[in-house]
């Protein structure tokens, strides 16, 4: 903690003054300089700051007080400041960043004189949203004041549950009420998605004030008809506002009915848009004007209409993020319709609107999707054609193979993408193949007939493709891959070897073993720990002495695996060899050591132990863990000495597991290392050891 004396007081009130915002800021941080009392006084009045800055500082610091009844008294007076809006908005800011603490007060001044502090705490209440305020609001609905009793019903809605549900339609229903306190209860009700039925809202529906919220209100209300007609009729209305608070209505309709086929309310929606096509194009108008919210809503209906010409300005609205996932599935949902008007309206696109008229012909795979993505292909737009092969990949179309193959070649590396056109082409093609069993072959044979002079990359993206859906047929071809002069090729390659034959070790992969990349020895290190046969027992014995240590490392966690499934004489005599030896490799083997002991267990715990010596302090935290998890009570006082080792993160591993453990022995070394312990966490750790060791 930083000591003060009297003249760092006298700075930060000299500071506080200061004509220079940021010296106040920095003023207000210092502010444990003055006494507690003094402290929050100026605080408080630093609430109504000309800069931001100074006030949210100073909401963090009064927060931190510790005499919260003093704040809390200090920030509802604040409430009172009618002259600095900025100091009275701080502390409805502080007041909910108290939460519960601040309410009993809240709830007495709830009641004072003035109808605008009145109507600042009930907004403060909701802010805070605890139940225990839930008498103060609701007692807020009858006030006198007109505004007090709209941020009341606000307040309900922020809460909610039953009583506030209750009390919310009660007063949207009250003919006695001003028409701003019921539209507050009807936002309210529907943002708790508690509807009204139809008989209760038909009066407010012609209100040119009250009807929209209402009509939003009624799509809430299931199994009720007459708001069912109502929502239809007001489609209708004079009044934009009611019309798209109806279209919104009707999309929550809508949404609650089979998605398998057509509804009778949807049926309805398009009966009325064919007779009112004006209505449509105002909608369709809209969306580049109103807010993302209503634009959402709009989006939706538009598709429930189903009008041709709402197809473009909708794929148009994918513009705006926000609405790209709705507007895309909208599309889909409107099936050929949609695709015949974007096909129509291609030539006219931009680059972006074309990739997602991909997404959209992913979805819905009619006959012009299919031409169109076949075409993107040939697309100017790399993302466009990237986003074509997606879709193809995903809709299984058989035509499409030929033109996937015949574009690999031809991909341009676009730094832009977050895959590359190649990989997305690739990925086609194994979709393609893994959807139709039938494809792989005529895969297989048109990738082949591009090796020959083909660029590293596309013979990678060949080698990935092969990976995936190569068969035993494809063996010659695996070896072609595995002579490749790329490495990447080489290591894509290894991938495919599992492929070509269930037991033994397929010829490819020795040929892998042996490469000069170390890179791919460890991919094929990673397949033989695959593979069955004692057969497989040498080629892990000389990888093991192989000379990078990364292949080593591969090997060691391979034989461990071997073991942990087979502890035939044979695999026991390999494993224990390769690790006593490994045990003083590279920190890589070591780690790996750990690793195969862990789903090893049993007799070879015991070779994790000389890795508690080791240098590194990764080696020597894991082989703390793992005997933490595998060792038996008597190997776990291995571990204690460490209690001082020089690395934070391995006292604290050797702690915890001492503790989880119950370790009573450690108690003592425990406790004379926290005399010692300098490191915040290390001591926190201790502390949480010792009240489990000796509870």
């Amino acid at each position: 903690m930083i000591s003060y004396d009297e003249r760092d007081r006298e700075s930060v009130l000299r500071d506080l003054e200061s004509p220079d915002d940021e010296v106040r800021r920095l003023a207000v941080e210092r502010i444990e300089a003055l006494s507690l009392e003094e402290a929050i006084q100026c605080l408080l009045d630093r609430l109504g700051d000309s800069d931001w800055r100074v006030r949210k500082a100073a909401v963090g610091r009064i927060v931190a007080q510790r005499d919260q009844d003093r704040v809390v008294r200090g920030l509802v007076d604040a409430l009172s400041d009618g002259d600095n809006s900025g100091r009275r908005n701080a502390a409805v800011e502080a007041l909910i960043a108290l939460g519960s603490r601040a309410i009993p007060a809240l709830v007495e001044a709830s009641t004072i004189d003035d109808a605008d502090v009145r109507k600042f705490v009930v907004d403060t209440l909701a802010g805070i949203g605890d139940a225990d305020a839930m008498g103060a609001i609701m007692a807020r609905l009858m006030d006198e004041d007109t505004n007090v009793r709209a941020a009341a019903a606000d307040a309900l809605g922020a809460i909610g549950g039953p009583a506030a549900c209750s009390a919310l339609r009660e007063t949207a229903t009250d003919g006695s009420q001003e028409a701003l306190v019921r539209f507050s209860a009807l936002h309210a009700l529907d943002g708790l998605e508690a509807p009204l039925l139809a008989d209760e809202l038909s009066s407010l529906l012609a209100d040119p004030l009250l009807g929209p919220p209402s009509l939003a209100l009624l799509g809430r209300a299931e199994d009720d008809p007459g708001a069912e007609d109502a929502l239809l009729k007001g489609l209708s209305s004079g009044r934009r506002s009611a019309r798209e608070a109806a279209m919104r209505g009707l999309v929550r309709v809508a949404a609650r009915h089979d998605a398998s086929g057509v509804s009778p309310v949807v049926r309805r929606i398009r009966t009325i848009a064919d007779a009112s096509p004006e209505m449509v194009l105002e909608t369709v108008s809209r969306l580049g004007e109103t807010d993302l919210g209503t634009q959402l809503g709009l989006i939706q209906f538009l598709g429930l209409a189903a009008r041709r010409e709402s197809v473009v300005p909708i794929l148009a609205a994918c513009a705006e993020e926000a609405l790209a996932q709705v507007a895309v599935a909208t599309l889909a949902s409107m099936g050929t319709e949609a695709e015949d008007e974007i096909s129509a309206a291609w030539g006219y696109l931009d680059a972006e609107r074309r990739q997602d008229a991909c997404r959209v012909f992913g979805r819905t795979g009619g006959p012009a999707a299919m031409t169109c993505l076949i075409d993107a292909l040939e697309d100017t737009s790399a993302p466009v054609r990237t986003e074509a092969a997606r879709a193809l990949g995903g809709l299984g179309f058989e035509e499409a193979l030929a033109p996937l193959v015949r574009r690999l070649p031809l991909c341009e590396d676009d730094a832009d993408l977050d895959e590359g056109e190649r990989g997305a082409i690739a990925a086609a093609i194994i979709s393609l193949a893994e959807t139709n069993e039938d494809i792989a072959p005529q895969a297989i044979e048109r990738l082949g007939m591009l090796w020959e002079g083909a660029e590293a990359e596309t013979r990678l993206a060949v080698a990935s493709v092969f990976a995936h859906i190569a068969s035993p047929a494809d063996a010659q071809w695996v070896s072609v891959l595995l002579k490749d002069p790329d490495e990447g090729v080489r290591h894509a390659a290894v991938e495919a070897i599992p492929r070509l034959q269930a037991d033994g070790v397929p010829e490819a992969l020795r040929l892998a073993l042996a490469d000069e990349s170390a890179t791919v020895r460890v991919a094929a290190a990673e397949t033989l720990g695959h593979c069955a046969g004692d057969e497989v027992l040498d080629d892990l014995q000389r990888l093991v002495l192989d000379e990078d240590p990364r292949v080593r490392a591969t090997a060691i966690r391979a034989i461990g695996a071997r073991f942990a499934s087979d502890p035939s004489p044979a695999v026991r005599a390999l494993a224990l060899g390769a690790l006593h030896r490994a045990t003083e490799d590279d920190a890589l083997v070591a780690l790996a050591v750990i690793e195969a002991v862990g789903e090893i267990g049993g007799e070879v715990v015991a070779y994790v132990a000389p890795l508690l010596n080791r240098a590194e302090p990764d080696v020597v935290r894991e082989a703390v863990r793992c005997l933490g998890r595998r060792g038996e009570p008597d190997q776990l006082m291995s571990i204690l000495p460490l209690v001082g080792h020089r690395d934070w993160s391995v006292r604290a591993e050797v702690i915890e597991v001492l503790a989880l453990h119950r370790v009573q022995r450690a108690v003592p070394a425990i406790l004379r290392r926290l005399e010692t312990e300098q490191d915040d966490f290390v001591r926190a750790t201790i502390l949480s050891a010792l009240e489990r060791l000796e509870s």
